[in-house]
């Protein structure tokens, strides 16, 4: 869903007529002046990217998660992505693709049984890990977390938890710290996703997959289904607001789940 605030085009008519005295015939005089206000519109395009031969790409499909042999904060390459070895690529960017400066968002969601999420956030136990986007910066790499996302407010994490094709999902969601001018496009949110290193995959008696990590079982989720990890994003105009938290609370709400289920453990 591509939210569009708009301004609506407004035509005002303005009439004069005078009138002499009442003993001569009538005089009349009529002007009129129409003011005419341009229609802007807000357009973003989500854009999910992974590395290829010939540079960047499309995001594919149907990839492996298998766990990550070395680590995703080590040594990086000329994009600033990891080199560790299966850490799969997922990286977010959104396109202000309309006529007018935009506020935009982005949400993530990951299955909840593969994120500790609320209320202990400990990081160190996701079976599941995303990593927050890096950018180069005269040969430096750079994290955009918490400069240009900002991903928390008050020090908590912008959260909440909600229900996706019948799968149960940790929500997180960032807002990008600048207003995106139209044509123009936002840093990476994210980079990519990966399995903890603890993680093994054994069969069942009945051939179901078992997944342990930190060991033990995890429990609640259909591996067969596949791992799913629903991308969304948001705009509002810029004109009139002062961030973009406050745009997108006045144009969609402070508690907006844009996959329109129900929504719990907001903070």
């Amino acid at each position: 869903m591509k939210k569009k605030i708009v301004a609506l085009a407004l035509v005002f008519v303005m009439l004069a007529v005078a009138v002499t005295s009442a003993t001569l015939a009538y005089l009349t005089d009529r002007d009129s002046a129409v003011n005419t206000f341009t229609v802007g519109h807000v357009k973003i395009q989500l854009l999910e990217q992974q590395r290829g031969e010939n540079g960047l790409e499309p995001f594919k499909q149907g990839k492996k998660l298998l766990p990550i042999v070395g680590s995703a904060q080590g040594e990086k390459d000329q994009y600033g992505m990891p080199l560790a070895k299966n850490y799969v690529d997922k990286m977010v960017t959104v396109k202000n693709t309309g006529s007018e400066d935009a506020y935009i968002r982005v949400y993530i969601a990951i299955p909840s049984a593969l994120d500790d999420g609320y209320e202990t956030f400990n990081a160190g136990l996701n079976v599941v890990h995303f990593n927050f986007g890096n950018k180069v910066v005269e040969g430096e790499v750079v994290s955009t977390y918490d400069t240009d996302w900002i991903w928390k407010h008050d020090g908590k994490w912008n959260y909440f938890e909600t229900t996706i094709d019948g799968v149960s999902y940790n929500v997180y969601f960032a807002d990008y710290n600048t207003v995106v001018k139209a044509g123009e496009e936002t840093t990476r949110a994210i980079d990519g996703v990966y399995f903890d290193k603890s993680v093994n995959f054994t069969t069942d008696e009945q051939g179901n997959l078992v997944c342990e990590a930190f060991g033990k079982t995890v429990t609640g989720f259909v591996w067969e289904n596949g791992v799913k990890f629903p991308v969304f994003a948001v705009a509002c105009q810029a004109e009139g607001f002062a961030n973009a938290s406050e745009a997108m609370k006045e144009a969609y709400g402070a508690t907006f789940n844009p996959w329109g289920t129900e929504a719990t453990n907001w903070q």
